[in-house]
């Protein structure tokens, strides 16, 4: 195995170890320490891939960011639509999905965020490149933003534990998003 290889596999051994910690006690309350030895790893080596703590949070919400965008690109391609059209449906069915995990760091992470809000600095990018889509979409931009700033809304209800709809009426809502993108298209 070459080093570059070896040093992503820590990389990923340390955040997988963060992610669980985080879940289990909360972000406020994981420390460095605690990280490497669930993740095998000297302090030492922890802080070569991460300085600090902040520097870990961040790379852990890169990283979810991140799944997120393979996640919706997959389900694009499942659709046989990559277009900005295609990608904007998928981000939109992606928000309505249960994400476990997801689930359990989204409140822990932004609880932390509060306090540190450079923590939010990949969302901040994503939401950009997220914009520079709407608007390549072919869509009315104020149709396209409201659509998805609606399934954002959404999932963060759901991840906040307020979303009080049953299933029948989630499948209603998303229904009627996606018709409304498709509606959209062909004016």
């Amino acid at each position: 195995m070459t080093q570059k290889k070896q040093r992503l596999n820590c990389r990923e051994a340390i955040l997988d170890a963060a992610e669980f910690v985080v879940i289990k006690s909360g972000a406020a309350h994981m420390s460095l320490d605690t990280v490497a030895r669930k993740a095998g790893v000297s302090k030492g080596g922890l802080m070569y891939h991460f300085p600090t703590k902040i520097d870990l949070l961040k790379a852990m919400v890169g990283r979810l960011v991140d799944e997120y965008h393979r996640n919706r690109a997959n389900i694009a391609a499942q659709m046989n639509d990559t277009t900005p059209v295609g990608l904007l449906k998928a981000g939109i069915m992606l928000n309505f999905e249960s994400d476990p995990k997801r689930d359990q760091m989204g409140c822990p992470i932004l609880a932390v965020a509060a306090c540190a809000p450079e923590l939010l600095d990949p969302i901040k990018k994503a939401y950009r490149e997220h914009l520079e889509l709407i608007s390549r979409s072919g869509l009315k931009f104020e149709r396209a933003a409201v659509l998805s700033l609606a399934s954002d809304g959404f999932m963060l209800n759901n991840l906040l534990g307020l979303c009080l709809f049953n299933k029948t009426q989630k499948k209603m809502i998303l229904q009627k998003m996606l018709q409304m993108v498709d509606e959209a298209v062909n004016r």
